[in-house]
C-alpha cells in the first residue's frame, strides 16, 4: 500500500521493495535503531519537511529497518551494506544513494530524489545541478501563480468597485424618485394656489371674457372701462364689500361711505391700501382715485384706531337726589327748632310781664 510521509509501510522490507517496484514508486529504506527514539526522530524531521514531504507523499514509499532487526532486515542490510544508523537508503533503477552522517538532511534528500522522480539519475554534481535548476524552475512557477492571484485580487477589487457603484447609482436613482414625487406634490399645491387665485380675481374684478380664438375676439368684451374704479374693502371684524365708484371721485367719498353705511365712528377710522401697504390720511381726501394709484381695482382695509373704552354709568345722579332730600329734610328740623325756640322766648316774656 501507498503511504502518507507520516505514515510508514507496516511490512517487511522485501514487501516493501515489491509494492514500490509494483507501484513504480522510489523506495526509502530508512536505516534506524529501533531501540533509539532518537533516529526515529530524525528521520521524521527530514521526511515531514516542507521541501521533501510533497514529493515523499506522492512518489515514495518508506520502511523502516532495522540492521539488527529480523533476519529480512539482516540480509537486506548485508546485501546492500546499510550498517550506519540513522541513515536513508534510496533504491532506484538509476542507482541507490545512501545519505548519512552529514549529509543526512532535508536539501539532500531534496536534490537526491528530484531527479531520480523526473526520470534522471547521475552523479552529486549533476542531481545538485538539477536541483537548482528545478528550484528555479519552481521559483519562477511561484511568481507567475503570485502574478495571477494579484490579477485575480485586482479583478475582484474592479467588481467590487463596480458592484459599489452600482449601489451608488441605485441609491442615487432612489433620491430622484423622492424628490420627484414631492416635485409632482408641490407642482399639486401650486395648481390649487393658482385656481384660488383666479377665483378670488373672478371675485374682485368679475369673471374674465372667455376667448376661443384669436381671430373671435371680441374687442368690447375685453375693453377695461377706464372710468370706474372697483375696490374691495377688508373690515376690521371679518367682513368685506365691493364697491364701484367713479374714477373721478375723491377720497372723502370713500371715508363718507365707510363712517356711514359700515358703521365705524366718524374721525376714528383708518383706511389703508393693502398692496403696497400705505395709510391714507386726511389730507388726502381732496385727490381722486385715479391720483391716489387705486384704479382699476384695489383692495383697502378698514379699521378702527383711537377709540376710548366705553365709560361706566356714573352714579351721581342717585346720591345727587339722596343729598337734596337730606339738606330739606335738615332744612325742616333747623326751620322747626328756631320757631319753637322763638315761641319758648315769647311766652316766658308774657309771663314775667
Amino acid at each position: 500500500m501507498v503511504v502518507k510521509a507520516s505514515v510508514w509501510y507496516d511490512g517487511s522490507v522485501s514487501k516493501a521493495a515489491t509494492q514500490a517496484s509494483r507501484l513504480r514508486l522510489i523506495l526509502l529504506a530508512c536505516v534506524v535503531d529501533k531501540s533509539s527514539s532518537k533516529d526515529k526522530e530524525a528521520i521524521d524531521a527530514i521526511i515531514n519537511g516542507g521541501k521533501v514531504s510533497p514529493l515523499v507523499r506522492r512518489h515514495c514509499l518508506c520502511v523502516l529497518m532495522d540492521p539488527n532487526g529480523s533476519e529480512d532486515e539482516k540480509s537486506v542490510a548485508k546485501l546492500f551494506k546499510v550498517s550506519v544508523t540513522p541513515s536513508i537508503y534510496i533504491f532506484h533503477s538509476s542507482g541507490n544513494v545512501v545519505l548519512a552522517g552529514d549529509r543526512l538532511n532535508e536539501t539532500q534528500l531534496f536534490s537526491k530524489l528530484l531527479p531520480r522522480i523526473n526520470g534522471h539519475g547521475g552523479d552529486d554534481k549533476e542531481d545538485k545541478e538539477y536541483a537548482e535548476i528545478f528550484e528555479k524552475n519552481r521559483q519562477l512557477h511561484e511568481q507567475r501563480q503570485q502574478t495571477l492571484r494579484d490579477l485575480y485580487e485586482a479583478n475582484s477589487n474592479e467588481s467590487d468597485e463596480r458592484h459599489l457603484r452600482a449601489i451608488e447609482a441605485e441609491r442615487y436613482r432612489q433620491i430622484l424618485i423622492k424628490q420627484r414625487r414631492k416635485d409632482i406634490v408641490h407642482l399639486q399645491k401650486l395648481r390649487e394656489d393658482i385656481v384660488s387665485d383666479r377665483q378670488t380675481y373672478a371675485m374682485i374684478h368679475g369673471k374674465a371674457a372667455h376667448v376661443t380664438a384669436v381671430d373671435e375676439i371680441d374687442e368690447p368684451a375685453i375693453r377695461v372701462d377706464k372710468s370706474k374704479v372697483r375696490l374691495l374693502f377688508r373690515l376690521s371684524n371679518g367682513g368685506s364689500k365691493i364697491c364701484d365708484f367713479d374714477s373721478h371721485a375723491k377720497f372723502a367719498d370713500i371715508r363718507e361711505l365707510v363712517e356711514s353705511t359700515m358703521g365705524f365712528v366718524q374721525g376714528r377710522s383708518e383706511i389703508a391700501l393693502a398692496q403696497p401697504w400705505r395709510v391714507f390720511e386726511s389730507s388726502m381726501d381732496t385727490m381722486t382715485l385715479e391720483e391716489l394709484g387705486l384704479a382699476p381695482s384695489a383692495t383697502l382695509f378698514v379699521r378702527v384706531w383711537n377709540t376710548a373704552p366705553p365709560r361706566a354709568k356714573s352714579k351721581w345722579p342717585q346720591w345727587k337726589s339722596l343729598l337734596a332730600i337730606v339738606v330739606a329734610l335738615l332744612a325742616v328740623a333747623v326751620y322747626w327748632y328756631s320757631n319753637r325756640i322763638v315761641w319758648a322766648t315769647t311766652t316766658d316774656l308774657a309771663v314775667r310781664k
